[in-house]
């Protein structure tokens, strides 16, 4: 019998030191990728009349670097904001529990994915990163009650005709951030800002990624 519960105990102590040097070599940084809603009904290779071809790869490839792990799954068509916004916060929480740092963690929204970015930001207590892009305008304003978590770094055109708005009302409201920051553009592309990497958006989402700085 103590033969028996000395083996069980050894095993236990191994699984432990193996799962606390599985943590501290995790230095990897997580990344969530939330697609404009135009992908939901076309497919990644989406192609807008107005604003052109959307550079899904090209974006993904733009947010990879060396242990960077980039997840960007194509949503099916009119995917409900709630119903997966719940669904990246559980993946959140559950990152968190196999011991990523929640600033390890990045949710990068764009247009209706930067919409299901602000609810997991208003639901997932985690202090983990937001880069909101074209996520913004009266609509949002009037319809929603979120209470922002975590560092939160929004983006908007004021070309923008659909989400040129800026974020005072959010930054000014109720919220529980660590830090929360905006970036005006004046691309003059309008809402196809998004539509691919260009320097004047994936700069600092890098930055935010990295040190959540700018």
């Amino acid at each position: 019998m103590k033969i028996k519960k000395y083996i069980f105990f050894l095993g236990l102590l191994i699984s432990l030191i193996m799962a606390c040097g599985i943590n501290v070599q995790n230095n990897k940084k997580y990344i969530y990728y939330l697609h404009g809603r135009i992908i939901e009904i076309q497919g990644k290779n989406a192609i807008s009349e107005e604003y052109g071809k959307y550079e899904f790869d090209s974006i993904v490839m733009a947010l990879s670097a060396p242990n960077h792990v980039v997840i960007a799954e194509v949503r099916t068509e009119n995917v409900v904001y709630n119903d997966y916004a719940n669904k990246v916060s559980k993946e959140i929480d559950s990152l968190i529990t196999t011991g990523v740092q929640p600033t390890d963690i990045t949710i990068i929204g764009a247009s209706k994915g930067a919409i299901i970015a602000s609810h997991i930001s208003n639901k997932n207590l985690n202090p983990v990163n937001y880069v909101l892009l074209a996520g913004n305008n009266g609509y949002q304003e009037q319809n929603n009650d979120w209470k922002f978590h975590g560092q939160v770094l929004c983006i908007y055109d004021l070309s923008d005709s659909i989400a040129g708005k800026n974020y005072n009302y959010w930054k000014n409201k109720e919220n529980y951030t660590n830090k929360f920051e905006q970036i005006e553009l004046k691309t003059h592309l309008g809402h196809e800002f998004l539509y691919k990497p260009i320097k004047e958006w994936i700069e600092p989402t890098r930055k935010w990624i990295l040190k959540q700085e700018l």
